[in-house]
C-alpha cells in the first residue's frame, strides 16, 4: 500500500530483501493512529479557547535503516536489508 512499515513487514514475513532507498538515513516519526485521533478530538473540543496551531505526533525520529533492522529482528526474519 506504499507505506514503509507495512512494506517492510510484508517483505520480512515473506523472506524478501528489505529495500531501502538511499542510505536509509532519512527519518520518520511514527505514532499510533488512535493517539493521533484522540489528539484531533481533544483539539476540536477546545473550540475558540485555543486559537493557535498545535503539533500532534511523536517527537522521536527513527531512521529508515533502524526501522528496517527493528522489523527484521521483531519478525525473526532472515531478510537482508538492501539499499
Amino acid at each position: 500500500d506504499g507505506r514503509v512499515v507495512s512494506n517492510f513487514v510484508v517483505q520480512a514475513l515473506t523472506g524478501q530483501p528489505i529495500t531501502i532507498y538511499g542510505r536509509g538515513e532519512q527519518t520518520r516519526s511514527f505514532c499510533y493512529v488512535d493517539d493521533m485521533i484522540e489528539g484531533f478530538v481533544r483539539f476540536m473540543a477546545l473550540g475558540d479557547r485555543f486559537p493557535g496551531p498545535m503539533s500532534l505526533g511523536n517527537p522521536v525520529e527513527t531512521t529508515i535503516g533502524e526501522l528496517a533492522e527493528k522489523i527484521v529482528a521483531m519478525t525473526g526474519s532472515r531478510s537482508r536489508v538492501v539499499n
